[in-house]
C-alpha cells in the first residue's frame, strides 16, 4: 500500500511536466528526431528528481516539505523547457523569452 501511495505521489508530481510537454509539442512541433531522445531523458530526470524529493520529504517538517516540493516542481518545469529540442530556428527558451518581452 505504501508503494502505491508513493507511486501516486510521483505521478501527480509529474502532471505539470506532462502538461508542459503537451503545450510545447503543440506550439513547437518542429523537433525532428531530437524528440525521440529528449522525451525519455526528460521523464527520467524529472522522475528521479521527484522520487529523491519524496524519499527525503518524510524526514522534514511541513514548511520545508512544501518549499522543497515547490522547488522540485519548478525545477522539473525548467528542465523540461531547457531539454525540449527544436530542429531549426532559435531554441524554445529563446523563443519563449522573446515572446515574453513582446508583451511589455
Amino acid at each position: 500500500m505504501k508503494i502505491s501511495i508513493s507511486l501516486l505521489k510521483i505521478l501527480v508530481a509529474l502532471l505539470p511536466s506532462l502538461t508542459l510537454i503537451f503545450f510545447l509539442h503543440y506550439y513547437f512541433p518542429n523537433t525532428g528526431l531530437g524528440r525521440i531522445m529528449a522525451l525519455p531523458l526528460i521523464f527520467v530526470i524529472n522522475t528521479t528528481l521527484i522520487t529523491i524529493g519524496i524519499a527525503i520529504a518524510h524526514r522534514l517538517n511541513q514548511p520545508l516539505i512544501t518549499a522543497m516540493l515547490m522547488l522540485i516542481l519548478l525545477s522539473t518545469l525548467i528542465i523540461t523547457i531547457l531539454i525540449y529540442p527544436q530542429e531549426y530556428g532559435p531554441s524554445v527558451i529563446i523563443q519563449l523569452w522573446s515572446k515574453m518581452n513582446m508583451w511589455h
